[in-house]
């Protein structure tokens, strides 16, 4: 098989990429995105949508392959990665790609770890296939953004079958020729829309899920001998040419490939909130530390958002129905009225899952909610998707009025949490799953030394 077209050179570069060839700093960006996942992830699992993943994949049952994390039960692989890849998604505090406005790391790790528990493998081949999902996966959809996300497709449930497919390939040993079968099988799953939005339905979760199951069943497959097409992506019935648009940019399917490492893309959230909140969230604690005012001195709140992401987080009162905890994390007007109150250590409270649904009652957040306009500002939109910009402005009881822009939110590459914030992040997250410090800190090391570890059951075991 040659590797002249871009499925073909996608295949061939994940089927050979080797750690020692991927530059330190890329290894150190996986490990950190691994510790984020598995911290969200393990607070989720006790969610209510979980819990019927869960129950649903003990009915299915099958070998006790792979852990689903956070609970006791393992299941056949394929559905460990349809739940964990599901529950890397429910807490809002899943890793983001802002060129593809998608959350890869909820499917690439999710498939990753299923098969490595299943097959035995090591920390070193974890990072490497985990990272080859990530190169994978973006790149496919930044060739068909950003009409497909304007069209409808979830991006993290369509783009990231292929990067979870390219992470289990490489775990399962897929020749290159066998990666492109098991890429085009993906292709064959790729599936996941934003119909869920109005609801707050939990086919938002299942979506990553999917992705992760898609990727690990065209790989299992694609080991069998079992082909699929091999120019999945440019084929006149294939992927861009379906999913896309007249728009599409097919040269960023190998733009860069191995020079250019889109795992350095990758933004980790500090609050759990639909990300096209941060920006707001970011301009009114500057604006409020600078100002030194207090929630009693503000009149009126005016968070200017990029239209795109007004149009999910442009939630205020009166709330209709009970959206729960899904309601809170994509409403801009619950998320400044705590961050105005409460500060930072508000939002890192939202963390608990007994302080949402208790904020969103609080008279004094609903009495600031309704201070809170969101204004969907076409001007913000012309560096989307490469800024994910919001201006916030204040206006004071005293007439005094001021603002702040913020084009990159904490987390981003251009503004990175500092790694204390990780840590303290990934040990709250923990705690909440009755983790003490100690096994946290523990757990931590594990995966600051992954690519050393011969196997990772030591790791697992935690989970």
């Amino acid at each position: 098989m040659t590797d002249s077209s871009p499925t073909r050179r996608l295949a061939h570069f994940a089927s050979t990429l080797r750690l020692a060839t991927v530059p330190a700093g890329v290894v150190i960006r996986a490990k950190e995105l691994l510790l984020d996942y598995v911290g969200h992830t393990l607070s989720a699992a006790g969610e209510d949508p979980a819990r019927r993943l869960i129950r649903f994949a003990k009915s299915v049952g099958g070998p006790a392959e792979s852990r689903i994390i956070g609970s006791d039960l393992a299941v056949a692989s394929p559905w460990a990665a349809l739940v964990n890849g599901a529950m890397g998604h429910m807490a809002e505090l899943d890793d983001t790609h802002r060129g593809t406005m998608s959350h890869p790391g909820d499917s690439i790790w999710a498939a990753g770890l299923a098969l490595a528990e299943k097959d035995g493998l090591s920390g070193e081949e974890l990072l490497t296939a985990a990272i080859a999902g990530y190169e994978t996966g973006i790149r496919v959809g930044e060739a068909v953004m950003p009409d497909h996300y304007r069209r409808g497709w979830h991006t993290s449930g369509t783009m990231m079958a292929f990067g979870a497919a390219a992470t289990a390939g490489r775990l399962l040993g897929l020749d290159p020729e066998a990666m492109a079968w098991a890429l085009g099988t993906a292709g064959a799953q790729a599936a996941g829309n934003f119909a869920h939005l109005s609801e707050r339905a939990m086919t938002k979760d299942f979506n990553c899920g999917q992705a992760a199951k898609s990727g690990v069943i065209a790989a299992l497959l694609a080991r069998e001998g079992f082909t699929g097409p091999t120019d999945v992506l440019e084929n006149p019935r294939g992927f861009l040419a379906l999913y896309g648009s007249a728009n599409n940019r097919p040269e960023r399917l190998t733009a860069g490939l191995g020079q250019a490492w889109k795992t350095l893309e990758i933004a980790q959230k500090p609050y759990s909130a639909c990300r096209y909140i941060h920006a707001s969230i970011d301009a009114l604690l500057a604006l409020r530390n600078d100002a030194r005012f207090g929630a009693r001195d503000v009149r009126h709140i005016t968070a200017r958002i990029l239209s795109t992401g007004a149009a999910l987080v442009n939630d205020p009162l009166p709330w209709e129905g009970d959206k729960g905890l899904q309601g809170t994390r994509f409403s801009a007007q619950f998320n400044l009225a705590v961050a105005l109150l409460h500060g930072r250590e508000g939002l890192w409270n939202l963390l608990d899952k007994t302080h949402p649904l208790e904020y969103r009652d609080a008279p004094e957040i609903r009495e600031i909610m309704r201070t809170v306009t969101v204004i969907a500002d076409a001007e913000l939109d012309r560096n989307f998707p490469d800024q994910w910009s919001s201006i916030v402005e204040v206006e004071l009881k005293s007439g005094e009025r001021s603002s702040r822009r913020v084009d990159y939110p904490l987390g981003e590459p251009e503004t990175p949490m500092a790694e204390s914030m990780q840590i303290e992040k990934f040990k709250r997250l923990t705690a909440l799953a009755g983790w003490s410090e100690a096994k946290s800190m523990a757990f931590a090391a594990l995966v600051h030394d992954c690519e050393r570890t011969p196997t990772l059951e030591p790791l697992l075991l935690h989970l």
